[in-house]
């Protein structure tokens, strides 16, 4: 989603209580033509009751905000439907039920593309800003008058800014490392706002997938291992667009290769060749030459190579379609620990918000071996299929071109 200034990378991660089969826990998250929505909810309890409840919040809220409605009406609603009223909970305090009702907790955000923000909450820690790699107040965060309890529901505009970070996590972050030796009152707000001002400083381009993840494993050690509460954080981050360019294939007509290695020079982001026959048609017409990596990959694929100019060179078909089984295995938000030349390809892609193909349509002779495995699908459908994961379960922009 190009914008007016920036783009909008949306990205969560979470790790469940330990011992419970599902976290309690959810976040939600949705691209809606010029805006980028977001829920974080909480159930009334952990493991897969809690799971039911915040699965109706959090689409409850989605809906609401598809739809048109006032935020702070929709997140009233879901108040007066799922948290307790206080009268309710004192009468229930003997069977032990009051305190897993009290603990519903939900965060709306809205974001459009021009950087306007809106954002609704209850019984959730107030979220961080950080511009310029300090923490900012929320302007006009305030409580809204709506409570259950002990909890309260806040909201709040404001516009963001390009490089802004917004991060929105549960109390299980907060609260992580509570009753051990290093942290006897927990984490702490401070302490994820040092946290996160330190991980931004070390690497101020960090990306809102990888910050959403160092966070929540930081909390998971802080509880040794065992959090006692499910651990979910999501980071925004507004930022120019992160482009690269994944050329595979000749082109049909050799008239066009000159176009290609045009292509090729001029992209103003990340360049990615993979194939070999499309590697020597870019050398041959820009006058560089490809050198191969003399080193056995991990994955055993064939081996890669470097060009002036061009960040990656490698094999073609059998590269792709390996990317692409090792992405539809990788739960969004999760690190790619893969070594071999499968795993560099998947978080080079999944570290650019815009993903541009440009694919030859010549057929290579070597592709009609009968004894090819028979999952090795034609270029232009692997390329789809792997355009398609990104786009729908990544949230990538991708573009396709035919050449």
């Amino acid at each position: 989603m190009e914008t007016t200034g920036f783009f909008i990378e949306a990205e969560s991660c979470q790790i469940g209580r330990k011992g419970e089969t599902v976290p309690g826990e959810i976040c939600v998250q949705r691209r809606h033509g010029n805006r980028t929505i977001v829920v974080l909810a909480g159930g009334a309890e952990q493991g897969v009751r809690g799971r039911v409840t915040s699965e109706v919040i959090g689409s409850m809220a989605l809906h609401y905000a598809l739809d048109g409605e006032d935020a702070l009406r929709g997140a009233r609603t879901i108040v007066r439907t799922f948290a307790p009223e206080p009268e309710r909970s004192r009468d229930r305090e003997e069977d032990g039920t009051a305190a897993a009702e009290r603990t519903v907790s939900f965060t709306m955000l809205d974001i459009h593309r021009s950087g306007r923000v809106r954002i609704t909450g209850f019984g959730t820690v107030p979220c961080m800003l950080f511009r310029g790699g300090r923490e900012m107040p929320f302007p006009q965060c305030g409580t809204a008058g709506e409570e259950a309890g002990e909890c309260r529901l806040w909201s709040g505009d404001f516009r963001a800014e390009p490089e802004d970070r917004i991060v929105l996590m549960t109390g299980g972050v907060v609260s992580s490392g509570l009753l051990t030796r290093r942290l006897p009152g927990g984490w702490g707000r401070d302490g994820v706002t040092g946290y996160c001002r330190a991980e931004i400083a070390q690497n101020p381009l960090i990306s809102a997938r990888e910050l959403a993840r160092k966070i929540v494993e930081r909390a998971e050690l802080n509880d040794l291992f065992a959090p006692k509460r499910d651990l979910t954080c999501a980071v925004l981050y507004l930022r120019q667009p992160r482009r690269i360019l994944v050329c595979s294939g000749p082109p049909f007509k050799e008239q066009k290769d000159e176009i290609l290695a045009d292509m090729v020079a001029r992209y103003p982001g990340t360049k990615l060749i993979c194939g070999g026959t499309t590697a020597q048609i870019v050398s041959r017409e820009l006058g560089r030459p490809v050198s191969v990596v003399l080193r056995r990959d991990p994955a055993g694929l064939p081996p890669t190579s470097t060009m002036e100019g061009v960040d990656l060179v490698t094999e073609g078909v059998l590269t792709l379609n390996r990317v692409k089984s090792l992405l539809e295995r990788t739960a969004p938000g999760a690190e790619v620990k893969e070594k071999g030349t499968d795993g560099v390809v998947a978080r080079m892609l999944l570290d650019h918000d815009v993903v541009e193909f440009v694919v030859g349509t010549r057929i290579n002779p070597l592709h009609q071996d009968p004894n090819l495995p028979v999952e090795l699908e034609l270029r232009r459908n692997l390329v789809k299929r792997l355009g398609d994961l990104l786009e729908k379960r990544y949230r990538k922009e991708v573009r396709i071109q035919y050449i």
